[in-house]
């Protein structure tokens, strides 16, 4: 855009500036000189303009000093015709340059009796430094950097409009010039125009007459049409993400109002503009100091996403306290799945969250990846703190690594005697100790790029030397590509950025020293969710060694146009000794991960079964699929065995999860015991893929397919029309065959049938949960 301003801050100058673009007094004046010095190197460009000793300006002054705030706004003009029938239309503009109302003083005594003088000796205003408006002389001066204006031809016409409140002067050159081209514009004596009204132009940067907008140039495309009319953003063009919430949300619905969440802060949340973002991320909530005002990562643990949830779907028992906003009409659906968006992306700022253009009917700069930002380890002596080393993950592509880190958290206060005990393998050659850690609780934030983390701990028998992890080298950081070695630790127990090779290898297979598959724990930690923290339940822990080494198998996807990097970080916290009662198992079942088989534009249901351990108490629930997994259930016990032709049981699931990347996480206080015979510990369990059923477009496509070790691409013999009179036929990859008409060129054979496998295009089928058997 060719202004300072936003377009929906241009949109919203006609209200601050008298509504519209009446202005209650149009004083015309007659200028005595005007220079535009446009100089290649923007330090020296240089904008003078001076007045003829001229009555019209005359005390009393508007005040510049007040809310209403002063101006500057300069525009070519360009004329066809002459005088009387001349038509001008402005070409370039400065647009509005607002000027900073501190640096303004009064002139007499009382000041301003004299009138007022600016003056800004760093020029940060639109290179504005020196404004002398006086009786009987206005005097503009700016240059260097900050001046906007640097114009690419000579003008017809020159207007100078200077704004002070609701009072606008303006002067007018085109007459007597003894320079006019791109470098260098001099002007001098113009007669004062007949009125102000000739700037009134669409591109001129104010919001006049029939106006929508006026971004300061007549382009397209850009949140304000050329024509002045707010376009499909409806005049919403925004930086970021952010941005948009302050906007749509915060000022469109009265919560930056005084009596609401305005500077006087309701609970002591002030959501103006300037503070809005500090008062809300990763500070705790009055109402529940427990929960974040905003948590980046997780919407369910942030109390402005409850808060706003509540009063959206009416329901009084999602937020603590009431719902938001306090009064008026509740935020669409579409503006809650924005704001959830945005905090599930890192509730960055800056970023710019992929779709929430969309979700808030407004215009946005391409989308960024999200960046979780590190959370703070836990206090000394109370837990520690992992961390996986960045991983690059270029624009536009997917991929499924694999990497180690080391740890010792041998070292001085780092674990109390009361969270260790033997571990029950014994000793190994990176924990020659034997030592374990008791742990109860853990929280585990990754960038949301993340399909899936999980990380596991190596108890087999080679050392951190071991080539099977590769060079150990700085990823990141002032040493970036430097070898390390892993085990000379800080003092919280890591070496920060110092990590084996990056391997790219699907579920880690072939990875690592020789009996790295048979000596890794499948259960310590892991998620699909940007963050995830668990609680066992009361008198459970979990072990793991109190030295060795990490592996993380991390599987992501970055669907923007921009190169990110994937971290992650794990908060580990010790188990109290009221906790340290019963080992936590995982359920892990995968029998059936890979069955699916759905043709495309068809749905299918799979169903498997998995037994309890007897006397097992599951305190905890959860599922994975991928994201043409739209409904995963799970039935409690008794049910009669299924065999291989597992169906759905006829009842109610107590299980039921539709968000492949946000499952739901079902708890039982107190567990569920299961006991006696195998029916009364039979889980039946069903996932239902839709692949191009409800949307065509959304089939599994063979050209955005990766090759992978299980799925990947289909046979190009199978492939199918999408859309068209063939649609649904097989095309073998021509896509001529599919066109609505011969010869029309707009066919897509690209539809294939949807299978189990390894990367987010192609399916699993996992039931996921947590129990312990006393």
């Amino acid at each position: 855009m060719g202004s300072h301003f936003k377009t929906f801050a241009l949109c919203s100058i006609a209200s601050a500036f008298m509504s519209a673009s009446v202005f209650a007094i149009d004083t015309p004046i007659s200028g005595k000189k005007l220079v535009v010095k446009s100089e290649p190197v923007s330090s020296k460009r240089k904008f003078l303009f001076k007045s003829v000793k001229e009555t019209a300006i005359a005390p009393t002054f508007p005040n510049p000093q007040g809310p209403a705030g002063s101006s500057l706004t300069v525009h070519a003009l360009q004329c066809t015709g002459t005088p009387p029938s001349e038509s001008c239309v402005a070409d370039e503009s400065t647009g509005p340059i607002a000027l900073d109302p501190t640096y303004w003083r009064g002139l007499g005594n009382p000041p301003g009796s004299k009138g007022y003088k600016y003056k800004d000796k760093t020029a940060t205003e639109g290179g504005v430094k020196v404004v002398v408006l006086k009786r009987d002389k206005l005097i503009i001066k700016a240059l260097g950097p900050n001046w906007p204006w640097a114009p690419s031809g000579p003008a017809d016409r020159v207007q100078v409009e200077f704004r002070v409140a609701d009072e606008r002067y303006c002067a007018e050159f085109g007459g007597v010039a003894t320079k006019n081209d791109a470098g260098l514009m001099t002007f001098k004596d113009a007669p004062a125009p007949a009125s102000c009204s000739s700037a009134e132009a669409c591109g001129n940067g104010l919001v006049e007459g029939e106006e929508e907008c006026d971004d300061g140039n007549q382009q397209g495309g850009d949140g304000c049409e050329a024509d002045c009319t707010c376009g499909p953003c409806g005049c919403l063009v925004f930086d970021s993400t952010w941005e948009t919430i302050q906007t749509v949300i915060f000022d469109n619905y009265g919560c930056t109002d005084p009596i609401c969440h305005g500077a006087a802060g309701q609970g002591g949340l002030d959501l103006t503009p300037n503070v809005a973002y500090q008062n809300l991320v990763g500070v705790s909530s009055q109402i529940d100091p427990a929960l974040a005002r905003v948590e980046p990562g997780d919407q369910d643990l942030s109390v402005l996403w409850l808060k706003l949830a509540e009063k959206t779907f009416a329901d009084p028992d999602i937020a603590p306290g009431g719902g938001m906003p306090a009064s008026g009409s509740a935020i669409t659906t579409d503006e809650l799945q924005g704001v959830m968006d945005w905090i599930r992306a890192g509730a960055s700022e800056t970023a710019v969250v992929p779709g929430t253009d969309a979700l808030f009917d407004s215009c946005l700069p391409p989308p960024n990846p999200g960046k979780i930002p590190q959370p703070d380890p836990p206090a000394t002596g109370t837990g520690v703190q992992l961390l996986q080393t960045p991983w690059p993950l270029p624009a536009q592509s997917e991929s499924e690594i694999c990497m180690s880190t080391f740890y010792d958290f041998t070292g001085p206060g780092l674990v109390p005697a009361s969270a260790k005990t033997p571990c029950p393998w014994g000793a190994t050659t990176a924990n020659p100790t034997g030592e374990c850690i008791q742990w109860h609780y853990q929280g585990l934030y990754q960038d949301p790029q993340s399909h899936h983390s999980i990380i596991d701990f190596y108890r087999g028998s080679a050392d951190w030397n071991n080539s099977g992890w590769g060079t150990w080298t700085y990823k990141g950081g002032p040493n970036d590509g430097q070898t390390c070695n892993p085990t000379s630790v800080d003092a919280t127990g890591i070496n920060p950025g110092c990590s084996g090779d990056i391997v790219v290898s699907p579920a880690c297979i072939g990875y690592g020293p020789t009996d790295y598959g048979a000596s890794t724990t499948t259960d310590f930690s892991g998620s699909q969710e940007p963050l995830y923290t668990f609680d066992f339940a009361d008198g459970v822990y979990a072990l793991m060694p109190i030295r060795g080494i990490i592996t993380w198998n991390s599987h992501a996807f970055n669907l923007t146009t921009f190169d990110t990097t994937m971290e992650q970080y794990l908060n580990i916290e010790f188990a109290a000794a009221p906790d340290q009662l019963y080992q936590a198992q995982a359920i892990f079942d995968d029998d059936d991960i890979f069955a699916q088989q759905v043709p495309p534009f068809q749905t299918r249901e799979y169903c498997d079964q998995y037994i309890a351990p007897s006397g097992a108490n599951i305190f905890h629930l959860n599922s994975h699929m991928h994201k043409r997994g739209v409904l995963f259930r799970i039935w409690e016990p008794p049910n009669s065995s299924c065999g291989s032709g597992c169906t759905a049981p006829a009842g109610a699931p107590d299980y039921t999860s539709t968000d492949y990347s946000d499952p739901l996480h079902l708890y039982f206080d107190p567990p569920q015991v299961y006991t006696g015979t195998t029916n009364n510990r039979r889980f039946v369990y069903c996932a239902l893929y839709d692949n191009g059923a409800s949307d065509i477009q959304e089939v599994k496509r063979r050209s955005t397919s990766p090759p992978v070790l299980v799925g990947g691409p289909c046979a190009i013999s199978e492939t199918r029309c999408i859309g068209g009179p063939q649609h649904d036929q097989l095309c073998n990859g021509n896509d001529s065959f599919c066109d609505s008409s011969l010869g029309a060129g707009d066919g897509d054979c690209d539809a294939c049938p949807l299978r189990g496998g390894l990367s987010t295009e192609d399916e699993m089928m996992i039931m996921l949960g947590t129990y312990y058997v006393p």
